[in-house]
């Protein structure tokens, strides 16, 4: 979801840059409701906290590094901050894709501890590069998390790589921060949720069951990234959590292989947790009252699994909140109670997975389990309720024929949504989908072939190379299409030419102008090229074979 948020938001959702300003994080802040009620209060992250402000005991001073800025705040990496500093350790966030060598010349003159990085499988070639210039320039203790250290934790034996965090790294990295500073500045060997590698020996720690109370955890720490980015303060779009995990098993995602992680070694079958709606309404208030906001983006898996939680919500959120919002769903979830009801706290655009057209490669092949007539019930919800609609949906899986690929284009056609956004699956390691890719010769699996962008190509082998060329140009065209099909005998003959640039930038701007309708503000012409720019300098500059090269020649793995 996030590459889509980057991709399709990037050239819509941003006001012009206000001036520069740093917004502390709401670690301790209290928030009062209408008539003065208590929303929310922030309880003290760590018993040790006072004593390290009034002087007593070390406090570690860790650098964070992200390799690009996008158009929204990672959630991961800014609650982790925050849980450090509520223990009394110090943060700080570098954005190293202006240039290495000035990023390393900022992280040296702010003398971290440790530097911090979180990581999605594609993006971490540049990661290492950074981190393997950082060890030999600066010596520097490096931590690692995020879904690519988590499936990937043998990464650990790279020369660079110090400690790993595998899952959740709130608690582990307050506990981890802590023992650090009671050891006097020594890495402490038996934290959950860490391997640790000492001296050449590596210590695997099993991780801790899952975080089941939310509420408690402090808000993240977004002015990290306000103060680095004017463009990020002024984003009109804020983005927010309500929920942690996903029970469901589809084969393109990572949660059933993060659940099995959780129950095999922590014994913890409790997918699910939740925070409350009176605390996820405070946050908001808070972030509104402190920085632009005309929509909030809630970017759970799905949103609407607990139906009981949805209604508490919905009366939580309407009666002291009414921003307008946006969920991900699923469209089996949907049913006329709970539709109305978040119609009228201010939903205006859901974002809910077709995947695939064709029955067989949806449930058979991906494991979804839902009917096309459900998704049309639900959708026919939406619009009666001045609902927007975005479609997610993945073309190219293993086996997938052009003809296939049409059904899906032939589903979006009916459910008629704002926006029809179409995604090339790629073969992320651990994947149950890339398994069974490898299992029926469909992809050699080499991870060495794949980046961080599924929009651009595929790395799986096709019936034919014709049937390959037609379906990534597909998905250049594919919102037009859903919004116009009487267009596709025209299109048609442009689905033969060898995928290119010019057709990639075609289906942005389309997904760009459809996207721009589902907006509940307006943009002005200003706002609009400060979007555009924005897009162009951070994500357009990607990680690619140079950096790989770059990283075979000074000898990393990077698998």
């Amino acid at each position: 979801m996030e590459a889509a948020w980057g991709r399709l938001l990037g050239a819509i959702f941003l006001k012009p840059p206000p001036p520069a300003a740093v917004i502390h994080s709401p670690r301790f802040d209290t928030i009062y409701g209408e008539g003065g009620a208590l929303l929310h209060e922030a309880p003290p992250y760590s018993s040790r906290r006072a004593g390290r402000e009034s002087g007593a005991g070390k406090t570690m001073r860790i650098a964070f590094v992200d390799a690009m800025l996008r158009f929204s705040i990672p959630l991961g990496i800014t609650s982790v901050a925050a849980c450090l500093r509520a223990g009394g350790h110090e943060v700080r966030l570098f954005i190293a894709d202006s240039g290495l060598d000035e990023a390393l010349n900022a992280i040296r003159a702010y003398n971290p501890d440790a530097v911090a990085f979180s990581v999605i499988s594609g993006s971490h070639r540049r990661y290492f590069e950074i981190a393997a210039a950082l060890k030999r320039q600066l010596g520097v203790l490096t931590l690692w998390g995020g879904p690519h250290p988590t499936f990937f934790p043998e990464m650990i034996e790279l020369p660079f790589v110090d400690l790993v965090c595998i899952g959740e790294g709130e608690d582990a990295a307050a506990e981890l921060a802590d023992a650090y500073d009671a050891l006097g500045g020594k890495i402490p060997s038996g934290i959950r949720n860490f391997w640790v590698k000492q001296d050449g020996r590596i210590q695997r720690n099993p991780v801790r069951p899952r975080i089941r109370d939310l509420d408690r955890l402090p808000w993240p720490a977004r002015d990290l990234y306000y103060a680095q980015s004017p463009v990020l303060f002024g984003h009109g779009i804020k983005h927010f959590m309500a929920h942690r995990g996903c029970p469901y098993a589809c084969t393109y995602c990572f949660n059933h292989s993060y659940n099995r992680l959780y129950r095999e070694q922590a014994g913890d079958a409790r997918v699910i947790h939740s925070r409350s709606p009176d605390s996820i309404v405070a946050e908001i208030l808070f972030v509104q009252s402190r920085v632009p906001m005309k929509m909030a983006a809630f970017v759970d898996d799905v949103f609407t699994i607990d139906r009981g939680w949805i209604l508490r919500f919905a009366e939580v959120y309407a009666r002291l909140c009414r921003i307008p919002f946006s969920i991900n769903a699923r469209f089996d979830n949907i049913d006329p109670e709970i539709t109305a009801a978040l119609a009228g706290a201010g939903l205006c655009l859901v974002y809910a997975g077709v995947e695939a057209g064709n029955e067989h490669i949806r449930n058979g092949v991906m494991k979804r389990r839902m009917s096309e007539q459900s998704m049309a019930e639900a959708a026919a919800l939406f619009r009666k309720h001045g609902i927007k609609l975005l479609t997610e949906n993945i073309l190219g899986t293993p086996g997938e024929t052009f003809e296939q690929a049409a059904e899906t284009l032939g589903v979006n056609i009916r459910l008629r949504p704002a926006v029809a956004n179409a995604s090339i699956f790629s073969p992320y390691p651990k994947l149950e989908m890339t398994r069974f890719a490898v299992e029926h010769g469909f992809f050699d699996g080499d991870p060495q072939r794949l980046d961080d962008n599924y929009y651009h190509g595929s790395a799986l082998k096709f019936s034919s190379e014709r049937d390959k060329t037609r379906i990534v140009n597909l998905r250049c065209f594919f919102s037009l299409l859903s919004h116009h099909p009487r267009m596709l005998p025209f299109i048609r003959p442009l689905l033969e030419i060898r995928p290119n640039p010019v057709f990639r930038w075609i289906g942005d701007l389309i997904d760009g102008y459809y996207l721009k309708t589902c907006l509940p503000y307006g943009m002005s012409v200003p706002e609009f090229f400060a979007t555009l720019k924005h897009f162009l300098t951070h994500y357009r500059r990607r990680a690619g074979p140079a950096v790989t090269a770059q990283a075979r020649t000074a000898g990393i793995k990077i698998d």
